[in-house]
């Protein structure tokens, strides 16, 4: 009884010790969280670092603070410690494995919350990292998670523009433009969408920043097949469609499209630009769903 007593003590204050540490890191961690000034890559270190720090200071009080582990035989705490190793091992291959990748991710920084992006197949907006995995919200509205290993292994595409300050439209539109805008040919020339009125578009997009600091441009393409029969008069009412979406604002530079293959079927590739992801998010599958209307209206008739 007279060892048990200062055991019994030790964890009281282990206890205190480690609510304690708890309510510390959760406040250190939401305060940080809600700066906006504060840059991603260093709030997942400050996280990472409070967890690490905890972790310590709770195996040191174990072991400096219980009287009983004193009394423990050294051959019998050295099998133990072995086995508790080598168990950590085998359960943490996996963890220190996202954590190195999520460290790796942190400096080459493929991506950041609020991106645009395509993961091993999966389309959708980041919506969280951590050290060990992330978030990825699908057009679907499906939350995927992925482990920072599986993601760092992926082929990722990032439809994000980081455009940052632009002095001049030059400038500005060197960013944006694709390989198929330049010289604006194929069905730029051939249609109503010209290249003045295309620059138009730019400009204004240009102009509507009066600081020239940008956020970011998300880029999003996507291909459809359009029939052979009847494409014309398909393709006119698709250029009122991304007509009407430009003035509407949903979209503050008119929708793009240009031919891409010849097939069995004329293949269309569109490109969605815009300050807002969460518009392409919201817009581009009702977007993709009335140029399909269209295609199905002229099919059937």
């Amino acid at each position: 009884m007279i060892v048990l007593e200062p055991n019994i003590e030790a964890l009281i204050y282990l206890i205190i010790i480690g609510v304690g540490l708890y309510l510390l890191n959760k406040l250190i961690s939401g305060t940080i969280g809600k700066s906006k000034k504060i840059p991603l890559k260093q709030k997942m270190i400050v996280n990472f670092s409070l967890k690490i720090a905890t972790v310590l200071i709770v195996v040191f009080y174990v072991i400096e603070g219980f009287p009983i582990i004193s009394l423990i035989d050294p051959t019998y705490t050295a099998i133990f410690t072995g086995a508790i190793s080598t168990a950590i091992a085998f359960a943490s291959s996996g963890i220190f494995a996202n954590f190195f990748s999520g460290i790796i991710m942190m400096l080459i920084r493929p991506f950041e919350i609020g991106d645009l992006v395509k993961i091993d197949g999966d389309k959708g907006i980041i919506r969280e990292i951590s050290l060990t995995k992330m978030k990825l919200e699908t057009f679907d509205n499906l939350i995927i998670e992925k482990s920072n290993a599986q993601v760092i292994s992926s082929k990722i595409v990032n439809y994000t523009i980081k455009l940052g300050k632009k002095k001049t439209f030059e400038d500005f539109k060197k960013k944006i433009l694709a390989p198929q805008d330049i010289g604006f040919k194929g069905i730029y020339e051939d249609i109503s969408t010209s290249k003045n009125e295309f620059e138009d578009n730019l400009k204004k997009a240009y102009e509507s920043f009066p600081k020239k600091i940008y956020p970011k441009l998300y880029n999003f393409t996507f291909r459809m097949s359009f029939p052979y029969r009847g494409f014309r008069v398909i393709i006119d009412e698709v250029s009122n469609l991304c007509k009407s979406y430009h003035e509407k604002n949903i979209f503050r530079i008119k929708p793009q499209f240009d031919i891409v293959d010849y097939t069995i079927s004329i293949v269309v590739k569109f490109r969605l630009l815009t300050f807002n992801a969460q518009k392409i998010f919201d817009f581009q599958p009702k977007f993709a769903n009335d140029v399909f209307n269209i295609i199905h209206k002229y099919r059937i008739s």
